[in-house]
């Protein structure tokens, strides 16, 4: 029941024997991909797995993680979030149980070299063919060979492993394993201090001689636990008999059920089968409720579960509380429940937990106005029609009780919103009086703040004392209430706020929307940087459910691509999107997948494209009101740049806060384009220019820096040069048709930013330097020059030297005139060699000059091989912190790939480039080490290999790269060479004074012959 075992193996109450041959098997888990315990209870599985994972914490051959089900596992969402908090996963778990299994077995794979065994207890909760159990079916399948699962599971086990036993590749051990033998019993008594004898008759079953040994020399075989509890007070025996009907209990929980406060470690000492966790919950065993059974009556029982439930409610433990609500029967605290998890629109729990406990309710309860309630809120995100049906039936069952009709007409303005049906909206507020629930006032205030047709009323319905309250409001009110105050009112501190609270709630079904609107508070504010960082998490969030009903997660993270240059991304995104949202039911799906459309199409330059897709659905009012401007707060410089007729509104009631930054780069824009007028452009404050950067098309700001330079805004330089080869391109335009005022500084911008050549070149410098023009290697005479190839290193090792510096290492020996004049001469041959066609008169593209500061230019016009190797490794990191090595691997292999020697391997007379060279060649060991241990994680030993050897070409200390080639062959089965790298590893470790790192002791334990 508790999650406080969820994740570690109880702890040992009492002294546990070692049983070597069981502990042995089980140590081979990281040696084969299944290993199974199957048998029924009493026989100590969960006991010996927890010792087998304390054993090898000790001595590690891999790294254990634990995850006991339990009853609601048998939900997809349930056991797949539980399985991947196990291995460390934060993403959302999507609805395919293979999608689920593949993310699992990927965060295994990522963990590579390192073996990893993910424990699963009590896996018999898992039903068989249910959604769980196939995630459990296909994770079996999909696991790479660092990643074994281990299963404890009374019999029959949930999932076919026939195969995998006939092919050797599970260990299952049985009852008749488990059972203690003749040493094991001997053992067992003296450590529980009684006979061997008195254990005789316990035929080898580990709970039976637990029993035995606790109730004493009087037992008699078959009245054990008679004996055992006649030796406790009554009163203890009724407590006992309390924890057991709820599934064990922490010290709140116990003190609930008993009224008074209660020491449970008191109570439970030196009682066998009871184990406790790190955080205070006491589990017992299943025996004991044989036991007990007859000590409480099914109404006491009934009443304890009710009681345990409302201490789980209380804490928000829903599915827990649920559980024991249903097992008592307790239809009417089940009722409750259902209302309180489904009153505020969008249910606190996954859709999959809502279908499973409308299946376990019996027909009358599923007819209740509450099942009706349940069942609307389980089919409101694919049938919205079939849950409004059931919605009105359950209002119309309420009868009065307050909270059943907050819930349904709260569910009813869900879809009328969905629906964008404001007349409903507002009548279904007059059924929902602000006194008759406690969140009443805030849930109306919310939405006559959606329903304000201007500011000043939005501003009016906010101010609302309810909404003060930060104790009133649910995540859905957090995120509401946000939405208003960012998108309507530009608050967008307030609205950072109120997203983050919404993101704090346990509750996950509102992340996505949250997380989206705190991106949009960060761009509101121009800071793109840290929307950026939440990027990976909001694409994340956008799985085709969650779109399903939250379709302006496509128009923000379609957006914040093409702002951030990753068009192809963005693209992607688009098309897959576009077909989840057409089924969407909610009404402006199509808004949001035209604006990201939009968006994606000025980004790319089709102006033309994008004004006929945004005239599709701007409305002839095309108010501040209306639903486009309430997706994205880039529907509003879309809406008004592209459609004049939306302009006077706009004007005559300018947006407040933070949205009248895009209201008046909008204006500033336009009266570019139609007036030729710079004068709006150079009103915009430099404060608003970070926002028009972060939330309009790069394109669009170029053409608006264009004008605040033509203004005379100092900084203006800056921002186009920041926009990349895109601002070039708009220049280039408004060169040949702007303004002669326009046109004029836009050929100055063009001349003093320099054109991107139409040769590209290629520099490679990890090994010999070598440079290449359009392919063709350049066999110039420069290049032969010593000092050209020192300054070129040295330009390209140091970002923005000054050329005291420059000189000061190159010429160390002369005074500063005559450095500088070398300086000067290298510098000239320097620039003959990249740039030999160069026109006198045109700024040099690849080699500039600030003052006393040069700077070599690396972008796509020149391709320079180490700074391909360190993004390519950026790139790989980036995706193993997502938990994607299958895309890592491949920008691993590229940099292997790239490696071509130790960086600058023919410039001598240099000590600045030792450390250069030492970090960048550690950075190929490593990054060949991983690819080589992904590569054997999935069975890849001919490429692991071939890279472990290059690995110990670049360097031979590496004790990773000699772990790998030692892995390598013991995967292949080739022992003599096993022992062969072993041994070269330990002789070089001896030879530097180090000890080895534990994988190396654990690979020559994998070499020892076990006894």
């Amino acid at each position: 029941m508790s999650r406080a075992l969820r994740y570690t193996p109880p702890l040992a109450s009492r002294d546990l024997i070692v049983r070597p041959r069981l502990l042995d098997a089980l140590r081979s888990r990281f040696e084969r991909p299944l290993t199974v315990v199957v048998a029924s209870a009493g026989f100590g599985k969960t006991t010996l797995l927890g010792q087998a994972v304390s054993e090898n914490a000790l001595s590690p051959a891999g790294e254990d993680r634990w995850l006991t089900c339990q009853r609601d596992d048998t939900t997809l969402s349930v056991l797949a979030s539980g399985a991947f908090a196990a291995v460390g996963l934060t993403a959302p778990v999507p609805e395919n149980p293979r999608q689920a299994a593949v993310a699992v077995a990927e965060a295994l794979w990522s963990a590579a070299p390192r073996h990893i065994a993910l424990v699963l207890d009590d896996v018999h909760l898992v039903t068989r063919g249910s959604p769980a159990g196939e995630f459990l079916g296909h994770l079996v399948e999909e696991l790479p060979r660092n990643g074994h699962l281990v299963l404890a599971s009374r019999p029959p086990l949930p999932l076919s492993i026939s195969r995998l036993v006939a092919t050797g590749h599970a260990l299952v051990l049985r009852e008749d394993d488990l059972q203690f033998r003749e040493d094991e019993v001997a053992a067992f008594a003296e450590s529980r201090g009684v006979p061997p004898e008195l254990l005789s008759d316990v035929g080898g079953w580990p709970a039976l001689a637990e029993l035995t040994a606790t109730a004493g020399p009087f037992a008699v075989s078959g009245y054990v636990w008679e004996e055992l509890l006649a030796q406790l007070s009554p009163e203890r025996r009724h407590v006992l008999a309390l924890l057991v009907a709820v599934g064990g209990a922490d010290e709140e929980i116990a003190a609930a059920l008993v009224g008074r406060d209660v020491d449970l470690r008191s109570l439970l000492d030196g009682l066998p089968l009871v184990v406790p966790s790190r955080s205070g919950w006491w589990s017992l065993h299943g025996l004991w409720a044989a036991a007990l059974q007859h000590h409480l009556d099914s109404g006491q029982v009934a009443e304890a579960r009710r009681t345990a439930a409302a201490v789980l409610r209380g804490r928000g433990q829903y599915q827990e509380a649920m559980g024991l609500l249903l097992d008592a029967e307790a239809w009417e605290d089940v009722r409750r429940l259902v209302v309180e998890v489904c009153e505020c629109c969008t249910a606190l729990v996954p859709t999959d937990v809502l279908e499973s406990w409308l299946r376990r309710l019996p027909r009358e309860v599923q007819q209740s106005p509450e099942g009706l309630l349940l069942a609307a809120m389980a089919a409101q995100p694919t049938s919205p029609g079939a849950a409004e049906e059931l919605l009105m039936q359950a209002l119309a069952g309420a009868h009065g009780d307050r909270d059943l009709r907050y819930a349904c007409v709260n569910g009813l303005v869900q879809l009328a919103f969905w629906r964008n049906d404001r007349h409903r909206m507002a009548l279904l507020l007059e059924e929902l009086p602000a006194d008759e629930h406690p969140g009443a006032s805030t849930f109306v205030a919310l939405v006559r703040g959606i329903l304000a047709r201007n500011t000043d009323e939005v501003r009016s319905a906010l101010a609302d004392p309810s909404l003060m309250s930060r104790t009133a409001l649910n995540p859905v009110h957090h995120w509401l209430h946000a939405q208003l105050v960012l998108l309507r009112l530009g608050d967008t501190s307030t609205g950072e706020v109120l997203a983050r609270r919404a993101l704090s709630h346990p509750a996950t079904t509102m992340h996505g929307l949250a997380r989206s609107l705190l991106v949009e508070s960060f761009r509101l504010r121009g800071r793109l940087d840290e929307a950026e960082r939440l990027l990976p998490y909001l694409l994340a969030d956008m799985r085709p459910a969650k779109v399903l009903t939250s379709p302006e997660l496509v128009t923000c993270a379609v957006s914040l691509l093409d702002v951030l240059g990753r068009r192809t991304e963005a693209g992607e995104l688009l098309q897959t999107s576009q077909s989840i949202l057409r089924g969407s039911p909610v009404a402006w799906a199509p808004v949001a997948g035209t604006l990201a459309e939009v968006f994606h199409a000025l980004s790319s330059g089709d102006e033309q494209r994008a004004a006929a897709i945004l005239r599709s659905i701007s409305s002839p009012g095309g108010g501040r009101n209306s639903g486009t401007i309430r997706v994205s707060p880039v529907a509003l410089p879309l809406l008004y740049v592209l459609v004049p007729e939306v302009r006077g509104r706009w004007d005559a009631d300018p947006p407040p806060g933070a949205l009248a930054n895009l209201h008046a780069g909008a204006r500033a824009l336009v009266e570019l384009r139609e007036r030729g007028s710079a004068a709006a452009a150079g009103a915009v404050p430099p404060s608003a220019w970070p926002v028009l950067r972060a939330l309009l098309p790069v394109p669009w700001v170029a053409e608006l820096a264009l004008a605040i330079a033509a203004a005379g805004q100092d900084g203006a330089r800056a921002l186009v040069e920041d926009l990349g080869p895109a601002a070039r391109t708009t220049l280039r335009a408004q060169a040949a048709t702007a303004p002669p005022a326009l046109a004029a500084t836009a050929r100055s911008l063009l001349r003093a930013i320099p054109a991107v050549p139409t040769v590209r070149l290629h520099l490679r410098v990890l090994g010999p330097l070598e440079l290449r023009r359009d392919g063709g290697v350049v066999a110039a005479p420069e290049l032969r020059r010593e000092r050209v190839r020192q300054l070129l290193g040295y330009l390209l090792l140091h970002d923005r030297p000054t050329r005291t510096a420059i000189t000061a290492e190159l010429w160390p020996d002369l005074d500063d005139a005559a450095a500088g004049r070398n300086l000067r001469v290298t510098l000239t041959y320097l620039q003959n060699l990249l740039e030999p066609d160069r026109s006198e008169l045109d700024p040099p593209y690849f080699l500039r000059s600030a003052g006393p500061v040069l700077h070599l230019v690396t972008d796509g016009a020149l391709e320079i091989d180490v700074l391909q190797f360190e993004r390519v490794l950026d790139e790989a990191a980036r995706l193993e912190g997502q938990g994607a090595p299958s895309a890592a691997l491949p920008a691993y292999l590229r940099a292997v790939e790239l490696w071509g020697g130790d960086l600058l391997a023919d410039v001598t007379g240099a000590s600045w480039l030792e450390w250069e060279r030492d970090r960048v060649r550690s950075l190929f060991v490593s990054s060949a080490v991983r690819a080589g241990n992904l590569l054997l994680a999935r069975g890849d030993t001919s490429t692991a290999r071939t890279l472990a050897e290059r690995a110990l070409r670049g360097d031979e200390c590496s004790e990773d790269a000699h772990q790998l080639l030692v892995a390598v062959h013991l995967a292949d089965g080739d022992l003599v060479d096993a022992h062969r790298a072993l041994r070269r590893c330990q002789q070089m470790l001896r030879d530097l004074g180090v000890p080895p790192q534990p994988r190396t002791r654990a690979l020559a334990q994998r070499l020892t012959p076990r006894s």
